[in-house]
C-alpha cells in the first residue's frame, strides 16, 4: 500500500499533466482509501492551483473559438467526443481539487470526492479509447478552459465550491447530455449512446455529492440555503443559468423543489 501522506498524492496526481497516470493514480488511491479509509496529513499545506496539470499536446482556446460540428459527419463526432473527452479530463482535475483544497471537512467527505475523481477517471477511460477507435486522440482539436475558471473563482470557500461547481457546472450536464445522447443514436452511433448513458447515471450521483455537502455546509454555518445559492449566483455566475433545464434528473439528484423553482424564476424570459 502507498504511504505517501494523502494530500501529497492528491496534489501528485492533480499537477499531473499525464491523462495514464491521473487515472491509474486516481484510481489506485480511491481503491486503496475504501481499505483504509483515513486522512495521514491534515497539516500539509495547501498551495493554491492556478493551473492544474493539463496535456501539453491540447491547444488550450477561447471557448468562442471552439466549432461546433455535424455529428452527421465522422469529423464531427469526433470532434463532439473529443469536446467531452475533454470535460471528463476537466472533472478529474475538480474532483481532485474539492479533495486537495478544503481541509477539515468530515472523512465522508473525501470518500464521496475520492469516488467521483474515480468515476470521472472512468469516464474519461470510455471516451479515450472510442476516440482511439474513430482514428483520433486527446489534442486533435483544441479546447477550451472554462471549466476551470469557475474552480478558481470558488477556491476560497467550500461551500461556494459546493454550491457553483457540482450544482452549477456539472448540473448542467444534467440538462444537456440526454439531448446529445439522443442525436448520437439518432446518427447511428450505439457505442458513443451507452457511454453517454454511463455518464449521465453516474453524474446524477455527483450533483447529490455537492447537494449533499452544500446543505450540510448551509446547516453548519446557520445559512438558508436558497438565498445563498441565489446570492452566490448573482457574485460569481450572474449570466450562467439557462434553460432547458432536466428538472426530473435535478429532482433525482438532490435538488428541493424551491432550487428548482428558483432557477426557472432566474431564468424566465
Amino acid at each position: 500500500m502507498n504511504t505517501k501522506p494523502f494530500f501529497a498524492q492528491i496534489h501528485l496526481l492533480l499537477m499531473s499533466p499525464c491523462p495514464k497516470t491521473k487515472i491509474q493514480g486516481t484510481k489506485a488511491l480511491y481503491h486503496a482509501f475504501l481499505v483504509e479509509p483515513q486522512l495521514s496529513d491534515d497539516d500539509y499545506p495547501v498551495m493554491d492551483v492556478i493551473v492544474a496539470g493539463n496535456p501539453s499536446c491540447v491547444e488550450m482556446v477561447d471557448p468562442k473559438l471552439v466549432k461546433r460540428r455535424s455529428v452527421q459527419s465522422e469529423l464531427g463526432k469526433a470532434a463532439l467526443i473529443h469536446a467531452i473527452l475533454h470535460i471528463e479530463y476537466n472533472a478529474i482535475n475538480i474532483a481532485l481539487d474539492a479533495l486537495y483544497r478544503f481541509r477539515n471537512m468530515p472523512l465522508d467527505y473525501y470518500h464521496d470526492w475520492l469516488k467521483v475523481a474515480a468515476e470521472e477517471a472512468y469516464h474519461y477511460h470510455l471516451l479515450e479509447q472510442y476516440l482511439a477507435q474513430l482514428g483520433y486522440q486527446y489534442g486533435d482539436f483544441p479546447a477550451h478552459g472554462g471549466l476551470w475558471e469557475m474552480v478558481q473563482k470558488t477556491g476560497y470557500d467550500v461551500l461556494v465550491r459546493m454550491a457553483l461547481v457540482p450544482r452549477l457546472l456539472e448540473a448542467r450536464g444534467l440538462d444537456v447530455t440526454p439531448e446529445i445522447a439522443k442525436r448520437l443514436k439518432a446518427a447511428g452511433d450505439e457505442k458513443a449512446y451507452e457511454i453517454l448513458q454511463i455518464i449521465f447515471h453516474d453524474e446524477l450521483g455527483h450533483v447529490a455529492v455537492g447537494n449533499r455537502w452544500y446543505h450540510y455546509l448551509c446547516e453548519q454555518r446557520g445559512l438558508d440555503p436558497l438565498d445563498t445559492f441565489a446570492r452566490l449566483l448573482e457574485k460569481h455566475a450572474p449570466t450562467y443559468l439557462r434553460r432547458p433545464f432536466g428538472i426530473e434528473a435535478r429532482r433525482k439528484a438532490g435538488f428541493q423543489e424551491d432550487e428548482l423553482d428558483l432557477i426557472m424564476q432566474l431564468t424566465e424570459v
